[in-house]
């Protein structure tokens, strides 16, 4: 008889834990096969199609291309699945379907890009098939859902956040949600977390807002999440509706950063604020975790099977469940960094490294296993 996923991992971290040196956890999931990637976008030098500024979000488009937003240019360059150059859609600006400082891009299941440009509070949005644009949704005074993946139809999963006043007190609400393009409230809040705000510690109000979930969705409209913890393993796994189809746990060893980690991420995260326009002009105190994140990003690949990335170690490494939470492998990505970002869908899996030490940035196509 096959044990659920949960009772293997109770008997394993039972059968090891009196072997193991105290506060040393066995990691269940040690076997591990090599991700192939396949092919790179990207050059140094020459063709200016291939030269990115800084790549901001990476995502596969309706006819299964690649679309890149370059952050530095304000635009969306669109790419064959093999890495032709096809067109740039947008461009830097203030007028009709132009970007000032986009932040993510994403595809919604009827085929729609969208693009986040918290400048404007709103999102632009291009046609699938010919990359026109098509309108502008600002619905919020501030803060757009933020990190928006597209789920199927016209639906996305977002966090958006508010903040409330009450008694002289101000309290941050985050609430991850299925919202329909064109309309403000989500129609199903799946998580919403309250945290009080004081404004002499802005850089906790950013650490609020920025690191509290890691989230994805799928074009059945499934949604999976955790909340992001230096001590804890645990990913839900929701229907549409917010019914619960699993729950995956796993009892690690909490992994310390390094000085030179932590000194990095202090720097680029100042540096960030003070680019989008910083907290009214407010200097911000950024201090960064002592440990490095359990899990740092999931995915959905055209297999149906989760896909969690651990961020506690050097060199990428995944697990991936398939959708009744059973683990079905681990897997590493070939090349060492801890600023390394994936996009895995349906269409495909890719990489790109936001800090490389060549000085420049590719994407890489990996081969789905």
């Amino acid at each position: 008889m096959k044990l659920p996923a949960v009772s293997v991992l109770v008997l394993l971290v039972f059968a090891c834990g009196q072997n193991e040196p105290v506060g040393i956890k066995a990691d269940p999931w040690t076997d591990r096969i090599t991700l192939n990637v396949i092919d790179s976008i990207g050059a140094e030098l020459g063709d200016s199609n291939y030269v990115f500024g800084a790549i901001g979000d990476v995502c596969f488009g309706n006819q299964s291309e690649i679309l890149l937003l370059d952050q530095a240019g304000s635009h969306i360059r669109a790419f064959t699945n093999s890495g032709d150059f096809i067109t740039r859609i947008s461009g830097a600006g203030s007028g009709p379907g132009r970007l000032s400082l986009p932040l993510s891009l994403s595809c919604l299941g009827d085929g729609r890009i969208f693009v986040l440009d918290p400048t404007s509070n709103s999102y632009k949005i291009f046609d699938g098939s010919d990359y026109s644009y098509i309108e502008e949704v600002a619905l919020w005074g501030n803060n757009p859902p933020m990190d928006p993946c597209g789920l199927d139809g016209g639906y996305y999963l977002g966090l958006k956040f508010e903040m409330e006043q009450s008694d002289g007190a101000m309290t941050g609400i985050g609430t991850l949600g299925r919202f329909r393009m064109g309309e403000a409230d989500p129609d199903v809040v799946y998580y919403k977390d309250e945290f009080p705000v004081d404004f002499s510690d802005l850089g906790m109000f950013v650490k609020n807002m920025l690191r509290s979930l890691v989230f994805t969705g799928d074009r059945s409209g499934r949604v999976f999440f955790t909340e992001m913890s230096t001590h804890s393993y645990e990913v839900l796994a929701l229907k549409s509706d917010g019914t619960e189809l699993f729950r995956i746990t796993a009892d690690l060893s909490p992994v310390s950063r390094t000085t030179e980690e932590m000194d990095e991420e202090k720097a680029y995260m100042e540096h960030w604020v003070s680019r989008m326009g910083g907290m009214s002009g407010m200097p911000i105190e950024w201090e960064p975790e002592p440990f490095r994140w359990m899990i740092a990003g999931l995915g959905v690949d055209g297999q149906e099977r989760l896909w969690v990335r651990r961020g506690t170690e050097l060199q990428p490494v995944f697990d991936v469940f398939d959708m009744t939470g059973e683990h079905l492998f681990s897997a590493r990505f070939p090349m060492e960094g801890l600023s390394w970002k994936f996009h895995i869908e349906s269409s495909g899996l890719l990489a790109w490294e936001e800090d490389p030490a060549s000085g420049f940035q590719r994407v890489y196509i990996i081969e789905e296993p």
